[in-house]
Order: structure tokens, then C-alpha cells, then sequence
């Protein structure tokens, strides 16, 4: 049996008392903080860096700066679509011709604007039914500057609501001309402007709702309002802080969804206990302080190691190299701690200040013996409970067997933005690859010129063998420009750098060379990463091929997930299994404990490949299903979901050891347990829930996904796993909950002296 819970807490019991005599001070501090973070977070827009959900340190990111660096082409240029509905008549197609090259001109005038390629200077910008035609714009700027104004992309590109005025003004959206402005930044400037509006609708969405939530819990409006003010306090607190933290490191826009669906979650969960707690003490008759004290040194306690083993998941995210799952970690792994520091400091100064005050209201409905019969049936039935429950949650794992990995592209936008529905009429009228091409970067190993008289042979060769395979549908280059020139003519044209230097600077330099390459299929498919692959594998005497663009980026960023996602699984259960040796003197519990985590994500993980890559309930979600899951969004699930699952562990468990060092009989404790958490733990969860499935309306595919695989994992942890299988397990196990080697438990007394396996 461990020490006495009074010595044990002390550490937590002095902090109580600590923040009780200065509830006041406290509270001030607490104030001005938030002052200073409302104040700083209408800068932190500035300071965001597009999505970040490609990996930046592979090869097709090299080929991407060798690109820049000797040809000065930007891969991730804009393109402007401009689109008839049908042939028009020669006088409107002279009239749409003139508005077009009037607003090329106009653009062409904007600084930072580097070079405009229109269907003038290369016909295959033009489709063949004259009804569509694009531009490309390569801007100016480098990634490593400072943001822009509007934060999506990098200062340099700030010239894009330049773009967007001009197109505007100068073309009238009608049926004979529309425009469309596309292109990576363009895309990233929307899904930035997307999820702010969303994120005011789900705060809106969420918040009368969890307020009704809490006043039903708790029968009085003020305990009921407490949690929420927390709540808004902590999301405003960590927004301040990422500003800090922005200033110094790049953050993905996908931070401010994370700290809100987190902030509000984790802020009002910690409170509702707090509170919860408290009030449970003061109908026992203690006094404000002793109510105040004795909930900082349990729920409080329970607060601290939850919030450690939440922040475990989330800051092994900082392993991954990419600028999204890191931009997470840091921004998720702030809000748990403001929310464990309001929740042991400001949340016990406010109650030493409502005192008796928090119960103002109807008297609480209690459900504590509800919660005691549901654990005396599930102990009773415990065989079958354990069977139904592990029958239900394979059911539900299931589907991921059938996973398909991918990673997003303009899809991440929802239909009827402007931006993708620029992307989906290149498609269909130049098809697929046209839109997400495959770029040869070749450069020499030598010192003889990219166009030497060898290299053009080798080149020419090399272009007429892609030609011939069946998964490209075509190949731009200057080595094939024109069907009716053969090696010779090539060789003949190239001899004469000076006579050519015009036409070739687009495509070569001195050294590097490039060849564009059109698949037949889109970037996420299949075939097109494979044609990646077989294109990295190819050789050329004196000349080395580095593959980048859509495509290539993608498979990067999905290999060095696959490196590193099992080391940070390992690193998440290792250091949660070492906390809650600590926490609950128990080697057996720890175990359980992860492989019941597994539980309640895997379940998680199949309703999302149920929903989102077999596209079921797309018409109520309001999404259009791509066939495939992004890669990063388990990644993200798993770190979040792991530490929210233990968080309710951490609960239960610390509750049934804290009558377990009292009593020693385990039967009883996990009834009581159950009992005196079970009502809190719904509640927490319930109001999670509400949270976290606001966010599966919102519009951004990747947050609606994460929002309602949150909302799915946490309901079925807080209702199968908690309610029924912990207890059902924990009474099978009897004694052996409690095992611990010697070196782990010291002197406390050993569990194991009860006689009676079931106690």
C-alpha cells in the first residue's frame, strides 16, 4: 500500500494553500496576461507559413532550390486560367484576346511579378476547343523570407491581391470570359483565409452548446460559465504565446485550428474537474480553503500528470521533420500547458474567491450511483463485457486494413473555391499532369556544357525513350520541341549558344537543363508515383537527374514518415509507461493502459478511412472523397488521441489507486472509482466532443477529419474503454493491477499482501 495520499500530495496541497492566500494576486497576474496575449494575437496572422505539409529536407526540395538557383524558375509559380463556356465568335474571341493581353500588361507592371508565360508564347497553353487557356507567373522572393502582409506565403509573393484586383477589374466574369487564379501560394492564401472563418463559425458552433452542457452538469449557471472562461483563456493565452514563438520559427497556419479545438477542449475538461472536485468537498463540510486545498492536491494532482502524459504525444511530433506536424506540436503542447497552469493556479483562485457561491443555482444531480451500478454489471458480466466491447472496436478497426496513403493537394480546398476550380478545368482540358507536371532537373557532373555536342545526344535519346512510355502523356523540353527536327538539327541548332539564347534560357543554363514531364494520371496516383520512382532510377553518362514537383515532393514527405513514425510510437509509449509507473506504482496498469489506448485510435482510424476515403456521409460532412487518407493525418491523430485517451485514464485510474492505498480491497476500489469519476469523465468527454465534432464542418478536408476522428476516438474511449473494459479487466487481474518490481515500489507497502486475488 502507498503512503497516506496526505504526505503523498503534500507538494500539491502547499500549492493550493499557496494560490488560496493570494487567490486575488493571482487572479490579477492571470488578467494581465490575457490583456497581453489579445493584444498580441492579431499579429500572429502575419507571421503564419502556408500549410507546411511537405517535408523540405528531401530530394525533390533540392531540385526545387537547384531549379531556382540556375534557372531562376519557380516551381510553385501562380497560374491564371482564363475559360469560355463555349467557342465564342470571332468578334468576342478578338474582344476577349485584347482584355486578356491588357491584363497581362497591367500585371506584367507589378515588381516582384519575374516572368509571365501566356498561350502567346507557347501554344500548348491553349486548348484545342479554344475554350481555355492559361498563364504562368514566376514570382520573386525566396521561402526564407519574412512573411507577407496576408501571411500565406513568403514576402515577395505579396503581389498576389495585386493579381486578384487586377484580374478583377480588367475582366468582367462573364460566360464569354472567366478567370481563375491558382498556383501553390494562391491555394495556401485561400485555405488560410478558410480556416479563420471557420474557426469563428466553430467557436459560434461550439460554445452555447457547452454552455447548456455544463449547466445541465452542474445545475448552476456560475460553475456552469467558469469552465468556459477558461477555456477562451486559454486559447487566448497560447495564441500569444505561438506569436512569440513565430518570431523566431515557422508556424503552420493548421497551428490556430489546433489550439483552438485543443485549448477550448482540454481548458473547460481541466476546470470541469477542478470545479467538480471542489464542490464535492464542500458538500462533504469542508471549508472554502480546506475545499480549495484538498482539490489542488487530488484533481489537481490528476490535472498535472494527465497534462504530462497528453504533452508526451505531443511533443514526440517534434520528431518528424515537417513543418506542419512541428508548427502542431509546439502549438498543442502549449495549450495543455496553459491549461495545466490555469487549471492548479487561476481555476483554485477563482473558487477561494466564489467560495459557496459556485453552487448558486439548482442542487447538482448526481449520478454517482448510476455510475456504481453500471460497474458492479460490467464487473458481474465481465467475460462478456470484455468480449463485446473487443468484437465492437475490431469492427470499427477494420476498414483501416484497406487504408490508402496519400498527401493533399488543391483538394484540401472544398469544391466551389475558386482556386480549385481553376485546377479542375486545366485538367479537364490539358489533363491531369498538366496541372501537377513531373520536372527532370539534369545537370552536368562535368565541366563540358549542359547542350555540348554529347549531352544533346544523350538528352535526345533519353527524351525519346520517355516518350514511348505509356504512363507519360507528355514530355517539354528543348530536345523535342519541334517533331520535325532530329538529333542533328538539334545538335546543329545548339551549337550556336548566342543565335539561340532567347529560346533556351527558359529551359537551361550552362550546366542544368530542364525536361517537363505531363502524366497521364493525377499526383497522388499510383502510377505517377511510381513513375517517380523509375525516373529517380535512371543513369545518363556526365549527367545527373534530380526528379522534383508535385509528385516527387509527396513521396518524400511519405518515406521520411514511414522512417520516423515508429520511433516516435516507440518514444510516446516508452516515456507514458515510465510516467505512469510513477504515478500509479504499477507495472501491469501502464501496459494495459497503452494497449487500451491502441483500442480507441484504432477505431478512430477506421471510421475516418470509412468515411473520408470511401467517401460515406460525404453529403452530411459536406466533402468530396479523394480515395485516399493524408498521411499526416494519423500521424497528428495518433500523438493527440494517445495523450486524450491517457487523460481519461489518468482520471479513472488515479482515482481507483487513490481508494485502493486506503482500502487494498481492488474490487471496491474500481467500483468507487468508477463511481466518483465516471460522471466527470462523460461530462469531460461529452464536452470534448462537442468541441472537437464542431470541427467536422468546418471546410479544410485535413481539419475536418482531425476534428471528427477527436470527436469518434474520444467518445468510444469515454464510454467502451473507461466505462466497461477498464473496470471489467482491472476486477479480472484482481491483485495483479498492483505489481511492481521492488526498485519501483521502495518501501511503500507491496499490493500483493492482500490475500484475496479479487480485492
Amino acid at each position: 500500500m502507498s503512503e497516506s495520499p496526505i504526505i503523498r500530495h503534500s507538494k500539491f496541497a502547499a500549492l493550493g494553500a499557496f494560490v488560496y492566500g493570494y487567490r486575488k494576486i493571482v487572479v490579477l497576474v492571470w488578467v494581465a496576461i490575457v490583456l497581453l496575449s489579445l493584444a498580441l494575437i492579431p499579429q500572429l496572422e502575419k507571421n503564419l507559413r502556408g500549410t507546411g505539409m511537405l517535408y523540405t529536407g528531401g530530394p525533390a526540395h533540392q531540385a526545387e532550390e537547384r531549379l531556382q538557383r540556375e534557372l531562376k524558375i519557380d516551381p510553385n509559380s501562380l497560374t491564371i486560367v482564363f475559360k469560355t463556356d463555349e467557342q465564342p465568335s470571332p468578334q468576342i474571341a478578338t474582344q476577349n484576346k485584347l482584355a486578356i493581353e491588357d491584363t497581362i500588361q497591367n500585371i506584367r507592371k507589378i515588381s516582384e511579378v519575374r516572368s509571365i508565360i501566356t498561350a502567346t508564347e507557347n501554344p500548348e497553353y491553349r486548348s484545342t476547343d479554344g475554350t481555355t487557356q492559361y498563364a504562368t507567373l514566376s514570382l520573386g522572393g525566396s521561402n526564407n523570407s519574412r512573411p507577407s502582409v496576408r501571411g500565406a506565403f513568403p514576402q515577395g509573393n505579396r503581389e498576389l491581391p495585386v493579381v486578384l484586383e487586377i484580374l478583377k477589374s480588367n475582366l468582367p466574369q462573364t460566360q464569354n470570359l472567366r478567370s481563375y487564379l491558382t498556383g501553390k501560394p494562391a491555394i495556401e492564401e485561400a485555405v488560410q483565409d478558410i480556416s479563420k472563418a471557420d474557426l469563428g463559425q466553430v467557436e459560434l458552433m461550439a460554445l452555447p452548446f457547452m454552455l447548456i452542457a455544463l449547466y445541465w452538469v452542474f445545475g448552476s449557471l456560475l460553475a456552469a460559465s467558469t469552465p468556459i472562461v477558461m477555456g477562451i483563456m486559454t486559447v487566448s493565452v497560447t495564441l500569444g504565446l505561438l506569436y512569440v514563438v513565430s518570431l523566431q520559427l515557422s508556424v503552420s497556419i493548421f497551428a490556430l485550428n489546433i489550439t483552438s479545438m485543443l485549448g477550448l477542449g482540454l481548458g473547460i475538461d481541466y476546470s470541469l474537474l477542478m470545479v467538480t472536485r471542489f464542490r464535492e468537498e464542500l458538500a462533504a463540510g469542508a471549508t472554502v480553503q480546506a475545499a480549495t486545498i484538498k482539490t489542488v492536491d487530488t484533481a489537481g494532482r490528476a490535472v498535472f500528470f494527465s497534462g504530462l502524459t497528453v504533452c508526451i504525444g505531443l511533443v514526440a511530433m517534434l520528431l518528424m521533420p515537417i513543418l506542419l506536424l512541428r508548427s502542431l506540436s509546439i502549438a498543442s503542447s502549449l495549450v495543455v500547458l496553459v491549461s495545466v497552469l490555469a487549471a492548479l493556479t487561476l481555476m483554485p483562485s477563482l473558487l477561494g474567491i466564489l467560495g459557496n457561491r459556485i453552487n448558486w443555482g439548482r442542487p447538482q444531480t448526481t449520478s454517482k450511483d448510476y455510475w456504481a451500478k453500471i460497474a458492479r454489471q460490467v464487473i458481474r458480466y465481465r467475460i462478456m463485457a470484455i468480449a463485446l466491447v473487443l468484437a465492437i472496436v475490431i469492427g470499427l478497426t477494420s476498414p483501416f486494413l484497406a487504408i490508402r496513403f496519400g498527401l493533399p493537394d488543391v483538394n484540401i480546398l472544398p469544391k466551389e473555391t475558386k482556386e480549385r476550380t481553376g485546377v479542375d478545368i486545366l485538367e479537364k482540358a490539358f489533363g491531369a499532369g498538366v496541372v501537377s507536371p513531373i520536372l527532370l532537373v539534369v545537370h552536368t557532373t562535368s565541366d563540358s556544357p549542359v547542350l555540348s555536342q554529347p549531352h544533346i545526344a544523350t538528352l535526345y535519346n533519353f527524351v525519346q525513350k520517355l516518350q514511348q512510355d505509356p504512363r507519360i502523356a507528355k514530355v517539354n523540353s528543348l530536345f523535342n520541341f519541334d517533331p520535325r527536327l532530329g538529333l542533328p538539327e538539334y545538335q546543329q541548332l545548339y551549337s550556336n549558344p548566342a543565335a539561340t539564347n532567347g529560346f533556351t534560357a527558359q529551359l537551361s543554363s550552362k550546366s542544368t537543363t530542364l525536361l517537363q514531364i505531363s502524366s497521364r494520371t493525377p499526383s497522388h496516383d499510383p502510377q505517377s508515383q511510381s513513375l517517380v520512382r523509375y525516373l529517380r532510377q535512371q543513369s545518363l553518362p556526365d549527367l545527373a537527374i534530380e526528379v522534383a514537383g508535385q509528385t516527387a515532393n509527396g513521396l518524400d514527405t511519405i518515406e521520411v514518415v514511414y522512417q520516423r513514425f515508429p520511433w516516435v510510437l516507440l518514444a510516446i509509449a516508452l516515456v507514458t509507461f515510465l510516467v505512469l509507473c510513477f504515478l500509479l506504482n504499477s507495472v501491469v496498469l501502464p501496459i494495459k493502459a497503452i494497449l487500451m489506448n491502441f483500442l480507441s485510435i484504432g477505431a478512430s482510424f477506421g471510421a475516418l478511412v470509412f468515411i473520408f476515403q470511401e467517401g460515406n456521409f460525404q453529403a452530411l460532412l459536406g466533402f468530396t472523397p479523394v480515395g485516399y487518407l493524408d498521411i499526416l493525418l494519423p500521424v497528428v491523430l495518433f500523438c493527440i488521441l494517445f495523450g486524450l485517451s491517457m487523460d481519461y485514464g489518468v482520471f479513472l485510474l488515479s482515482r481507483i489507486q487513490e481508494e485502493y492505498a486506503s482500502s487494498g480491497d481492488n474490487s471496491a476500489s474500481v467500483i468507487t472509482g468508477l463511481q466518483q469519476t465516471g460522471g466527470a469523465i462523460t461530462s469531460a468527454a461529452l464536452l470534448m466532443i462537442i468541441v472537437t465534432g464542431a470541427f467536422a464542418f468546418t471546410s479544410i478536408i485535413f481539419v475536418k477529419a482531425l476534428g471528427l476522428g477527436t470527436a469518434i476516438a474520444v467518445f468510444i474511449d469515454a464510454t467502451l474503454i473507461r466505462a466497461v473494459l477498464v473496470p471489467a479487466t482491472m476486477h479480472l487481474m484482481g491483485k495483479w493491477n498492483w505489481w511492481s518490481p521492488r526498485w519501483l515500489s521502495g518501501s511503500k507497502k507491496d499490493p500483493q499482501a492482500h490475500s484475496n486475488p479479487n480485492r
